[in-house]
């Protein structure tokens, strides 16, 4: 399915308006292609699954040492999860050869870049909840704080899916990228998943909000950092 370019001069001339949906229409357009080939959902919601499963087997019936455990195999089974998307979202160009389609569209670059990592968001969160269901089944983790516990993985999520949309881009046309992306990704969010950890466990263990709220600035000040430094070489790594 070739993206048409001939659609993205006229959106150029409107502004931060085009710019928008350009975004949207980009995010919205890898959304049903995913949806519809359902292969790399089935696949990621089968991981999560057979994780979290063996891993509750693994740990016993006891339900403390389980709770306990339970922040910290949600996010590793997330981080997991979330490379294996990440190198989708610039699989389709690679496969039909309309990444220069893309990068051909007049204007900045930075639209591309904020168009896949919406339609990883997309994707990601809704997943991210299931993850979560499962985990409070598996792991007897309280969902008291449900919004508390979601807000968590929104910042989480989007620590995590900044970083990995950069550098699915930056590795977009090299061979083994799918081995190179954890790599070089999982350096860098570590902070991200550490610091989603300790806001789930105080969370689980019903710690007060003031106390849980110094790891979500935390997570705050990454998603800012990594958001607005991907988006700043996301041009420059593509064209060069």
């Amino acid at each position: 399915m070739k993206l048409p370019v001939e659609g993205w001069p006229e959106a150029a001339g409107q502004g931060r308006v085009g710019v928008v949906r350009r975004v949207v229409l980009l995010a919205l357009r890898d959304l049903r292609l995913e949806v519809r080939d359902r292969a790399g959902l089935l696949s990621i919601l089968a991981f999560f699954a057979v994780m979290l499963f063996i891993m509750a087997l693994a740990l016993g019936p006891e339900e403390e040492p389980l709770r306990r455990a339970a922040p910290g195999v949600l996010w590793v089974a997330l981080a997991f999860g979330s490379t294996l998307l990440s190198t989708r979202a610039f699989a389709l160009e690679v496969e039909e050869g309309t990444l220069d389609d893309l990068l051909l569209a007049p204007g900045g670059k930075e639209w591309i870049y904020f168009g896949k990592l919406l339609f990883q968001m997309l994707l990601l969160l809704p997943l991210a909840a299931l993850a979560l269901l499962m985990a409070a089944g598996l792991f007897y983790l309280p969902l008291e704080r449900l919004f508390l516990l979601f807000l968590t993985l929104v910042l989480g999520v989007l620590g995590y899916a900044s970083v990995a949309t950069f550098y699915a881009g930056l590795l977009a046309r090299l061979r083994g990228r799918e081995v190179l992306l954890p790599l070089l990704l999982f350096s860098l969010v570590v902070p991200v998943v550490l610091a989603s950890v300790r806001a789930t466990t105080g969370l689980a263990e019903g710690l007060p909000v003031a106390e849980i709220s110094d790891w979500w600035q935390l997570l705050l000040v990454f998603d800012v950092v990594y958001l607005t430094a991907s988006a700043l070489l996301f041009p420059v790594v593509m064209e060069g």
